[in-house]
C-alpha cells in the first residue's frame, strides 16, 4: 500500500509540475506575442514631450536660420507637428538682423519650418544686439522661414519711439527688412521739439 500511495503522490506531483509549466508557458507564449506588435497609438496622441527645450536650425550657406524655445514642446503623430507652449523664436536675416517672437502657443510644421504663434503675440525687429526698432502686439502670426515671411491675418499694432500705427494685416520680409499692409492703416507720429 506504501507503495501505492507514493506512485499516486508521484504521479499527482507530476500532473501540478506539468499544468504549471504549460499554464507558464502560455504565459510567456502572450507576453511574447504582445512584444511582437508595437503599440498602437492613437493618431492623435502624443509621442513625445520635452520640458524647457532649444532648437537651433543652421543653414551651412547662411548660418543660423532661425533658434526656437519655449516651456514644453509636445509632438504628435498624425500629421507631424508639435504643439509648443510659451514658444520665442529669433529669426536670422542676411545681415546682423533679427526678429524674435514671443507668445502664449505655438504650433510647429513637421518640417520644422513654419512656427504659428497666438495669444497675445509680440514682435520685435533688432538690428545687432541694441533694442528694439520696432516692437508689434498682434493675436496671430505666421513664421515661414523657408519663404523667409511673417505674416499676421489679425489686426496688428506697430510701435517704435516716435511713431506707432496699427493695420488690419501684415506680411514682413526676414531678409530685406521691408513691411507691408493691406488695409485699416491709421498712423500716428510725434514731432520731436
Amino acid at each position: 500500500m506504501p507503495k501505492t500511495l507514493a506512485s499516486s503522490f508521484l504521479i499527482f506531483a507530476l500532473l501540478v509540475i506539468a499544468v504549471l509549466s504549460w499554464q507558464w508557458l502560455d504565459d510567456d507564449a502572450v507576453t511574447t506575442s504582445s512584444s511582437e506588435n508595437p503599440i498602437q497609438m492613437a493618431q492623435n496622441q502624443t509621442d513625445y514631450y520635452l520640458e524647457n527645450f532649444k532648437i537651433t536650425n543652421i543653414n551651412n550657406d547662411k548660418g543660423q536660420i532661425y533658434e526656437l524655445s519655449g516651456n514644453s514642446l509636445s509632438h504628435f503623430i498624425e500629421k507631424g507637428n508639435s504643439a509648443i507652449e510659451y514658444p520665442v523664436m529669433q529669426v536670422f536675416s542676411n545681415d546682423d538682423d533679427y526678429w524674435t517672437g514671443k507668445a502664449q502657443r505655438g504650433n510647429l510644421s513637421a518640417d520644422l519650418s513654419v512656427l504659428e504663434l497666438s495669444n497675445n503675440v509680440d514682435l520685435a525687429h533688432h538690428r545687432h544686439d541694441s533694442p528694439p526698432l520696432v516692437s508689434v502686439q498682434t493675436q496671430s502670426l505666421t513664421i515661414d522661414t523657408k519663404k523667409r515671411q511673417m505674416t499676421s491675418d489679425q489686426p496688428v499694432q506697430f510701435s517704435s519711439e516716435n511713431w506707432s500705427f496699427n493695420a488690419n494685416q501684415m506680411r514682413a520680409d526676414v531678409d530685406n527688412g521691408m513691411v507691408f499692409f493691406n488695409s485699416g492703416v491709421e498712423a500716428n507720429y510725434a514731432v520731436e521739439q
